[in-house]
């Protein structure tokens, strides 16, 4: 909880702040935004976020942080410290000319940390009363993998939601290299290394299902390094599965047009699910250490393949135009998380394929 914690903080930091860029201030001073009262024009979807972005936080850091102290003062101490981290981000909205620090987000914030350093505070109480037990049961599931490759596991999850040109397609890095050869006038260096990936139409077919199999695996040997025991392992696969493909059913339309939810079930993603699935099952039989060498070579693999696949010019230009509006920081921070989670899951897979542990004697 303690590693989540400091991820999801992160990620408020990032989309409170985003595009990061353009700092002068522009008001009056930094605290101009809470005499000017509250705003004239907002919508509850608006209110909503803010509310739940901090009650997501207050409860992670209360759980995390606060676990030794009594209920009320574990409650306050999380609605102080998120409404004090949210109103220093307001003020320093002020410096930023995309964004507009507004006293309905401060209040909606706030709220939203009463309402998650309650719930935390309470479950925390629960916790200390339940017993001996309690720990052992915790052990039993969720408790006996690496808290970082639960966090690897949930940011892959949300990731889902930013639009992919491929099914499970991180660590798309080729539209920015693209720029960035045309930035540095290497035009015939970009022609050149194009007509070298051109592919014809049964290759990409190929190449989606084999990148497609490879996120499949990586994500199985994912599951069965965080859980030991046969039947919860069956249980999260399944509910990862779920999940993971309602999320792209619901970003899809956002692409394709709303009469498209299943458009991101080509006959490549079809067959590299089948494939994926098939060679969970022969990975299961590994070591911990075999599972994160092979774990580390199908990330590498399934990172080429991203981007190696041929382009599709109707996504480019739809997801390049999507009418994000209010939600432009949200995208951003699904699109960076997405872009890097194949580094992580490297560096995860790295460190837990050294020499495994010799029991002593």
């Amino acid at each position: 909880m303690r590693t989540l914690s400091v991820v999801f903080l992160a990620a408020v930091l990032f989309a409170t702040l985003y595009p990061l860029t353009g700092w002068r201030l522009r008001a009056p001073g930094p605290f101009a935004f809470v005499a000017a009262g509250l705003p004239r024009w907002w919508t509850g979807f608006d209110v909503l976020v803010n509310v739940l972005a901090y009650l997501v936080l207050a409860f992670m850091l209360t759980r995390a942080w606060f676990g030794r102290l009594r209920t009320g003062v574990a409650t306050l101490a999380g609605i102080v410290a998120c409404s004090a981290l949210s109103f220093g981000l307001e003020a320093l909205q002020s410096y930023l000319p995309g964004r507009v620090p507004s006293l309905l987000d401060w209040l909606a914030n706030t709220a939203g940390a009463a309402i998650g350093a309650a719930l935390g505070a309470e479950l925390n109480h629960v916790a200390r009363q339940s017993g001996p037990e309690a720990p052992l049961a915790r052990q039993r599931w969720y408790e006996q993998g690496s808290p970082t490759g639960w966090v690897l596991l949930m940011v892959w999850l949300a990731v889902q939601l930013a639009p992919q040109r491929l099914l499970f397609g991180t660590g798309q890095l080729r539209p920015g290299l693209e720029g960035l050869v045309r930035a540095l006038s290497l035009g015939d260096v970009l022609a050149r290394i194009e007509a070298w990936l051109e592919v014809s139409a049964a290759q990409g077919v190929l190449i989606e299902a084999a990148s497609v199999m490879c996120a499949v695996c990586v994500i199985g040997m994912l599951v069965f390094d965080l859980v030991r025991e046969s039947g919860p392992r069956l249980a999260l696969l399944a509910l990862i599965a779920v999940v993971a493909l309602a999320l792209r059913s619901v970003a899809t339309p956002f692409v394709y047009g709303a009469r498209a939810p299943l458009a991101w079930l080509t006959p490549g993603a079809q067959g590299g699910l089948v494939l994926g699935v098939v060679m969970i099952y022969g990975f299961a039989t590994l070591s911990p250490r075999a599972r994160a060498r092979s774990a580390l070579a199908l990330v590498a693999a399934g990172w080429v393949l991203v981007n190696i696949a041929p382009s599709d010019g109707y996504f480019e230009s739809t997801s390049g135009g999507l009418p994000r509006g209010h939600l432009v920081n949200l995208h951003a921070l699904l699109a960076f998380a997405s872009m890097s989670w194949p580094v992580a899951a490297l560096v995860y897979f790295w460190r837990r394929s050294g020499r495994e542990r010799v029991p002593p004697l």
